[in-house]
């Protein structure tokens, strides 16, 4: 029976790696291939035999986070002062109008704000994978879409930190929300007292540490450890990830530290999405209405809260159309918030789905989009030459 377990394991994980791949060269990201993957496994391996692989679901979220943590800094952070702008406007455009709706089709308060939750973010894996791809991060929009997602990191982190508590509680999340507040601010200033008065004191210490071997234990005892440390607190694992994240030193340990986990993590987020299929059911979702309304508007408001975003931040007409095509797919941040709700992933797979793949191809195409509709200058001027003559 174990051998039979570990045959389907192993076939599961050359599954998830052939599906990586061929979707892959179809241009369809390869978070869409874990979900379409822990679908087909619902068909062919039992519940029992999956089991052992929760503890990379959870391991996912926590190293995920920890590694965009990893990508700040308590000074980056305060820079993100000149593209509030942009982003309030994102989350204008896409947060409010959701939530909004979804109390107008019957759910409740914490519901409507996760379901919002789900459609308000961008991936930033896909649209971060896809600049690189396409050799667009030099592109005049390539700012201003990095500096949105960063915000989108922020505000949902945040937002998770805030729903944790809201949904424990059920009825009387909204009296816990003031203490919430305060456990997150205290925790801030905490972690900000940390990296400003200890790392700088410890952190030839840890990168001397860090070139053990036997480094990579000590480094996923504590990441897990702090994670499981702010869930037990009723705040989000992701929030005490993030912030581990940020303390981390610009230097060797960086390098180890992204050296001795990095294939880990994509393991682990792989799982993660895997599993959030897997335990999806399969059904047409009751609110099929609802659905229709927020991928239409999910896509439809994204496009145009870019194209605004672009303008307030000085991008001239055709790199706002270009970064606003750039911008539909839904990823990561829409799973993890999805995934606190199982009523809430019926109608989240099949949006994160269309957004993803619609989103992706809609990168790839929006420079011949946007010449189409605002032609070089030579062609225009050629065009104008050629009707000329004509007369």
């Amino acid at each position: 029976m174990q051998e039979q377990s570990l045959i389907l394991l192993n076939l599961l994980f050359i599954a998830l790696f052939l599906a990586g791949y061929l979707l892959k060269r179809l241009g369809i990201p390869v978070i869409i291939s874990f979900i379409l993957v822990g679908f087909l496994a619902k068909l062919w391996i039992p519940e029992e035999e999956v089991h052992s692989l929760t503890l990379f679901k959870e391991a996912g979220i926590i190293l995920l986070f920890f590694f965009i943590g990893m990508e700040y800094s308590f000074e980056r952070l305060k820079g993100m002062v000149s593209i509030w702008k942009p982003g309030v406007i994102d989350l204008l455009l896409n947060f409010f109008p959701t939530f909004f709706i979804s109390l107008a089709f019957g759910f409740d308060y914490i519901t409507s704000l996760i379901i919002a939750g789900v459609v308000y973010p961008s991936s930033t894996s896909i649209v971060a994978k896809l600049l690189m791809e396409f050799k667009r991060l030099a592109s005049p929009e390539a700012e201003l879409l990095i500096g949105i997602l960063i915000f989108e990191d922020l505000v949902a982190i945040l937002l998770l930190s805030f729903l944790i508590p809201l949904k424990e509680a059920e009825g009387s999340g909204f009296v816990e929300l003031p203490l919430s507040l305060v456990k997150i601010l205290v925790i801030f200033v905490i972690f900000y007292l940390l990296d400003r008065y200890v790392i700088p004191k410890v952190s030839s210490l840890l990168d001397r540490v860090s070139e053990e071997d036997t480094f990579v234990f000590f480094l996923l005892g504590s990441i897990l450890l702090t994670g499981l440390l702010f869930k037990e607190m009723g705040i989000s694992e992701a929030l005490g990830a993030f912030l581990l994240g940020v303390l981390v030193p610009e230097t060797r340990i960086m390098e180890n530290i992204e050296h001795h986990l990095s294939s880990l993590k994509e393991f682990s987020i792989g799982i993660f999405f895997f599993f959030f299929a897997y335990e999806t059911q399969l059904e047409v979702p009751r609110e099929i209405y609802l659905l229709v309304v927020i991928t239409l508007l999910g896509i439809i408001t994204k496009i145009l809260s870019t194209y605004l975003a672009g303008w307030v931040f000085g991008l001239k007409r055709k790199s706002r159309l270009r970064a606003a095509l750039s911008f539909v797919p839904r990823g990561e941040f829409s799973v993890i918030i999805a995934s606190m709700e199982p009523s809430v992933k019926v109608i989240s797979v099949p949006f994160i789905f269309t957004t993803a793949v619609l989103g992706s191809f809609l990168f790839g195409f929006s420079g011949k989009i946007v010449d189409k509709i605002y032609p070089p200058k030579k062609k225009r001027a050629s065009r104008g030459r050629s009707q000329a003559q004509l007369f």
